[in-house]
């Protein structure tokens, strides 16, 4: 059984790509990213380097991502899609590669950089195949089904690498990223066609600029992105907080780790379902407002368990389902938002307000490294900080967006 996207034939005459390729290549940064959080506390005792030092792995991979969003999209546009994301992908091959076998912390600081900069290709190029291929209602609709494919990378993630950890050795987790990034590779070296018919037409750098700082005076521009950003730093300081508690407080082996945060990606999910089923109807800024109370709400509730004394690993991950549908709710209507403050520059606004938004998570995953503590508070009162700073942009969204 073909799938719609299948029938639409290639530009360059040859077979268009299936779902599942390009599903494939956008799973490659959330792989990569997610499946090595539940080893940090293996890395730092092979290491013996502080954890602020080891969470450097992660946050500055963000860093990498964020940058590298506002980069890809124009060499796309100016040498096309397919040489690109190919060379993105072996990027990220040979950075797994190096990473597996790295023989300190600060090359394994590099190669972690590298590894996920490069899957942001798939991330980025692969909703612009798509989008290549399609009509803009019917690009909406082939979206939603690479976004929800996507959400499975970060839910099977930890628990692959957990395991692959408890087996084996944080390395072992790397080995597993190089074979799978190593198939999509192959699969979309052999698969995907080029096409961007419009290669070598992309404007001029100082157009880029003057698009650029058309958007970032553009107040609704501000307000989306903040909001997502904040919301999202709810999630991205759970994610540098949480190896910790789960190894030094709860006492959970990797594999047990892994297994909890499918709770989160579960919750996020189903955040994503309500926002699709139900944003049409109630409208931007109430899926928005809503989704951002429901995260604060549930931040709060780790807050007042802590202080109570009542930490254990079901009610936090219990809670975290919570912040991660609320997170759900907002994301997929605050990027619509993103991309409607002008028409004309939707491209440029994904790609610079994506920026924004991971330069804030990574910070949020560096900072929470220095409050780290026998308790849970200090994580769950940034959590919650950053929850209230999103619901306070999200009452700014513009009711006339819906």
């Amino acid at each position: 059984m073909t799938t719609e996207i299948d029938r639409v034939p290639a530009p360059s005459g040859s077979l268009s790509p299936s779902l599942a390729i390009l599903v494939a290549v956008t799973a490659v940064n959330p792989l990569a990213l997610n499946l090595y959080v539940p080893s940090m506390p293996s890395v730092q005792q092979t290491f013996a380097a502080p954890a602020s030092i080891v969470q450097l792995t992660l946050s500055l991979g963000l860093v990498g991502t964020a940058l590298i969003q506002i980069v890809i999209g124009p060499m796309s546009d100016q040498f096309g899609r397919r040489p690109v994301l190919l060379t993105g992908l072996v990027v990220a091959l040979l950075a797994s590669i190096y990473c597996a076998v790295a023989a300190s912390i600060e090359g394994l600081i590099i190669g972690r950089i590298i590894q996920i900069a490069g899957g942001a290709a798939g991330l980025v190029l692969g909703r612009a195949i798509v989008r290549d291929l399609h009509e803009p209602r019917e690009a909406a609709s082939m979206l939603g089904y690479v976004t929800m494919g996507m959400a499975m990378a970060p839910m099977i993630a930890p628990t692959i690498g957990g395991l692959l950890d408890d087996l084996f050795s944080w390395r072992a987790g790397f080995v597993f990223t190089s074979v799978m990034t190593a198939i999509i590779l192959l699969a979309g070296w052999y698969t995907l066609p080029e096409t961007n018919q419009n290669r070598g037409k992309a404007s001029s750098l100082s157009a880029f600029w003057r698009d650029v700082l058309e958007l970032v005076t553009m107040r609704n521009f501000w307000i989306y992105t903040m909001t997502i950003s904040f919301v999202g730093g709810t999630f991205f300081a759970f994610l540098g907080g949480a190896p910790y508690v789960g190894d030094h407080i709860f006492g959970l082996t990797k594999t047990q780790y892994g297994l909890y945060f499918v709770l989160v990606a579960v919750g996020y999910a189903l955040g994503n379902y309500i926002s699709g089923r139900f944003a049409s109807r109630v409208g931007l800024f109430r899926m928005i407002f809503t989704g951002s109370l429901v995260t604060a709400g549930f931040c709060i509730v780790i807050v007042l368990l802590s202080i109570m004394g009542l930490e254990n690993p079901i009610l936090l991950f219990g809670s975290m389902f919570f912040v991660g549908m609320g997170n759900g709710m907002v994301f997929p209507s605050s990027i619509a938002g993103v991309v409607s403050v002008n028409p004309r520059l939707a491209g440029s606004a994904s790609g610079l307000s994506g920026c924004i938004m991971m330069g804030i998570n990574a910070a949020f995953t560096y900072v929470v490294a220095f409050l780290l503590s026998d308790s849970l508070l200090p994580m769950a009162l940034l959590m919650t900080g950053s929850a209230l700073i999103a619901v306070f942009f999200s009452l700014k969204v513009p009711r006339q967006a819906d």
